[in-house]
């Protein structure tokens, strides 16, 4: 289970970590200035709050909030190291977020809570399945009394972990975690049985407990509505949060508490960021919000629920009303909503749809005109006599009134519209995606170029348009000569610019030229975007049981259907690294010998998920029977 099931959620957050900002966004320093001073607020504040009770005779309402804020502060280098968001450094990561935790929960560890807190990643919203579930409902059900669960959530996390995780948790996990919360749980009773007992008791208990309660309130109860599965409803099972700018500073990004799921592997301090990244495309996903302080709503998830009732369709109808040639054995296909009426779902430049044939094959077929027009969707299919046989389809059978099924668009292609310049290449047919792109640069004024390489002119597409087009005087084609392109690849990409992306589209030999040429004249990789439909020739199968056989030491275990591999591997006491089990940080991945991949995160390109030689071992499985891993 993952949050990277659900395809949309995948989709927008693949087009997130291929944004050239990502990197920047996503970077983790050794040593993070930000982290350090969470540390240095939370021991200071703490410390120094018990001094000015016990030698500077300051009053308790002076005291006590600076106490409950500093070890309020504690817990978020704690929560961004179960991430490895403190430092670039697992050792150090680990112990850093062990030294913030330890005054918030006494004797706890990075390594305990990780498997505490990745648990809760997993599995949102479920009551069965996530340690923090208790938080969310438990306040909800017995309002207002239920909050009183916030001042103990490990007791919480220890009848979760005996009575409902146990069988599936490692052995020496069992033990790491019950250590450190019971504990925890004795040097407080060792504390308060001491001698010193009344003083522990004021001096350091209460305000441990209710900053204890504040920190299960801000990051467990308020941003997550009751009974909301991550993985059925990953924009819907985590809440923006407003309120006061002032206040919502002193949560340590927790008002974007929903972007730290989707991506939570990003430090705390530029959750902020991620909301820019891809055009902006989380911004159009809905995401509710929610006052920080507003009460529960006993409601919410029926209404999301009956929302979303007339939105379960992935599929649209759509009715053909036109059919042009447009070059030597290339077809315009022009489709509008069917009842005539209603606008077609938006799209973006670089999108495409899959259109289901009468037959039941389904292709899929880049939009080739401008995002802006709301009430049509243009494609251009090129007759493949050797082909399987869709495209012919197209060509003799798809003729002006037909109603076809096709799906919501989709973007594998996205163009991202932050840097200054921009460098298009279409091999052929590839063209087709990047009419929209070039329409969409037009519209926001950036300077492209748009190289189109084809055998012959009668081969080419839209020959017409290309001359009459407002960007008509960006446009470069370079007829083949002598069986190869005509295009100086050496001149049109001379001068790597990190302030330029190269977009790509074509025959695979194309599209790999186009690569090595870009690497090979110092052009970096993550300015080169290529059209690859490999993630979607099919929706995610159900998940089998299947055989993994480990190259380097030569163990052999069975992956359980309701299993990752990552869990097989620690239930027979195999350690690999991992930040986010949700496939969307990278962490894991892992070279593959043998086998082929049933890919399923969001973090690798389609690219490199057609190569079937890496994988993410927390979400991804085998497709068949056994799969090799270099491990």
């Amino acid at each position: 289970m993952s949050i990277t099931s659900n395809s949309q959620v995948r989709e927008v957050i693949h087009q997130v970590v291929n944004d050239p900002d990502y990197k920047q966004v996503s970077y983790v320093p050794f040593i993070s200035f930000h982290q350090l001073m969470l540390i240095f607020i939370a021991y200071g504040g703490v410390l120094g709050g018990m001094w000015m009770l016990i030698y500077g005779g300051f009053s308790l309402w002076i005291v006590y909030p600076i106490m409950i804020f500093s070890f309020y502060t504690a817990f978020t280098p704690l929560h961004d190291s179960t991430h490895r968001a403190v430092s670039s450094n697992n050792l150090l990561n680990d112990i850093l977020g062990t030294i913030s935790g330890s005054i918030l929960f006494p004797l706890s560890n990075a390594v305990g809570y990780r498997y505490l807190h990745l648990a809760h990643h997993r599995y949102v919203g479920d009551k069965n399945l996530d340690p923090d579930e208790p938080l969310v409902a438990i306040p909800t059900k017995y309002f207002p009394l239920g909050y009183l669960s916030l001042f103990f959530p490990d007791f919480i996390w220890t009848h979760w972990l005996i009575f409902k995780a146990w069988q599936r948790t490692p052995v020496k996990t069992r033990v790491n975690v019950l250590s450190m919360i019971l504990g925890n749980i004795l040097f407080h009773v060792l504390f308060l049985v001491s001698p010193i007992g009344y003083e522990y008791f004021i001096i350091f208990f209460i305000p441990n407990r209710i900053a204890i309660a504040y920190t299960a309130l801000t990051f467990a109860h308020t941003p997550h509505p009751e009974g909301l599965k991550w993985n059925k409803l990953p924009f819907h099972a985590t809440f923006s949060l407003t309120g006061s700018k002032y206040f919502l500073w002193s949560l340590y990004g927790q008002k974007h508490h929903a972007m730290h799921h989707f991506l939570p592997h990003i430090p705390w301090y530029k959750y902020f960021k991620v909301w820019d990244l891809a055009n902006g495309t989380f911004r159009k996903q809905n995401i509710p919000e929610k006052h920080v302080f507003s009460k529960p709503d006993l409601h919410y998830k029926e209404g999301v629920l009956k929302q979303l009732s007339n939105k379960d369709k992935t599929t649209l109808l759509v009715k053909v009303t036109s059919v042009e040639e447009v070059g030597k054995n290339v077809k315009s296909f022009v489709f509008t909503s069917a009842d005539g009426n209603q606008p077609l779902p938006e799209f973006t430049a670089g999108s495409h749809i899959k259109i289901h044939l009468p037959s039941g094959k389904i292709r899929a077929y880049s939009i080739v005109n401008p995002s802006y027009e709301k009430n049509k969707y243009q494609i251009a299919v090129k007759l493949e006599p050797n082909g399987m046989g869709g495209s012919k389809e197209m060509h003799e059978g798809i003729s002006v009134g037909k109603t076809l099924e096709i799906s919501y668009p989709s973007n594998n292609f996205v163009l991202y519209e932050n840097v200054k310049k921009y460098i298009l290449l279409g091999g052929g047919i590839g063209i087709t995606p990047l009419l929209s792109i070039s329409h969409r640069l037009t519209e926001i004024e950036k300077y492209f170029e748009l190289h189109i390489c084809i055998k012959s002119e009668e081969n080419l597409p839209f020959q017409y348009e290309l001359r009459n087009w407002t960007f008509a005087p960006n446009v470069e084609i370079h007829i083949d000569k002598a069986g190869k392109s005509s295009m100086d690849i050496n001149r049109v990409l001379a001068n790597p610019d990190k302030d330029t992306l190269i977009y790509a589209c074509g025959p695979s030999g194309f599209n790999k030229w186009i690569k090595q040429s870009a690497l090979n004249l110092g052009w970096g990789n993550n300015q080169i975007k290529q059209e690859v439909f490999s993630m979607d020739q099919a929706e995610t199968s159900a998940p089998k049981e299947f055989r993994l056989v480990l190259n380097k030491s030569g163990k052999s275990l069975i992956v359980k259907k309701e299993e990752t591999i990552i869990d097989a591997l620690h239930l027979n006491n195999i350690k690999v690294p991992y930040s986010c089990l949700q496939g969307t940080c990278g962490t894991c991945i892992t070279k593959v010998i043998k086998g082929k991949i049933d890919h399923r995160d969001a973090v690798l390109s389609e690219e490199e998920k057609s190569e079937n030689d890496k994988m993410c071992i927390c979400v991804s499985r085998a497709k068949d029977d056994m799969l090799i891993v270099d491990i």
